[in-house]
């Protein structure tokens, strides 16, 4: 779709912040410092250029994050640190256009076509869902959803599920190639993560 430009408006960019980083031995994953640099930012100059809006779902340092990200800053209203669904579901909540790109705070890498590839593969299929694909496997957290599955997500939160994927696999759901772009799925959730495969030598 060449004329991606045109159409950015009609999506909100989520970046998901919100989870406990048990790994990160529950540091909030986002303001790690990377070069000097919380990691929210990298992710935060990759996509506000391809989306219409930028919101950040946090369940701490909310206030950091809305100075960060110039931009709104909501905490989960489905349970409390209930999963990067429980996000989701808020931001279909109080998104205000009909698609919603999901992506997460850790992956610094993340692909300046991660917007155009998944929008225009969810309206060349007529999905209602899209979801990057890797070549082997999906990633769910780097997904586009349309705004009208939101009381579907709900129902299934409130049956007791949490998984992302499977949720995804309940709706009509594109796979979006990304074999090309492998660096975007390069995520940070471990203190090795940190030091081995992103050092002081760092690059975008």
């Amino acid at each position: 779709m060449d004329d991606f430009l045109n159409h950015k408006d009609k999506l909100t960019g989520v970046i998901l912040a919100g989870g406990r980083a048990t790994r990160m031995g529950g540091l909030d994953k986002g303001l790690i410092l990377l070069n000097n640099k919380p990691m929210v930012e990298y992710v935060i100059a990759a996509l506000r250029p391809q989306v219409g809006q930028l919101l950040i779902s946090a369940n701490r340092h909310l206030e950091h994050y809305a100075q960060l990200g110039d931009c709104p800053v909501f905490g989960d209203t489905f349970g409390h640190y209930d999963g990067p669904l429980a996000g989701m579901a808020t931001a279909l909540a109080k998104a205000e256009t009909d698609y919603i790109l999901f992506v997460p705070c850790d992956s610094p890498r993340l692909s300046p076509e991660i917007a155009k590839r998944l929008y225009t593969g969810l309206r060349e299929s007529d999905a209602e869902a899209s979801v990057a694909y890797d070549g082997q496997r999906i990633h769910p957290i780097f997904s586009l959803l349309k705004r009208r599955l939101l009381n579907e997500l709900l129902s299934y939160l409130e049956s007791g599920e949490r998984s992302i994927q499977g949720f995804l696999r309940l709706t009509q759901l594109i796979e979006v190639d990304f074999s090309d772009s492998l660096d975007t799925f390069l995520n940070i959730n471990t203190h090795e993560a940190l030091s081995m495969e992103f050092s002081s030598t760092f690059q975008l």
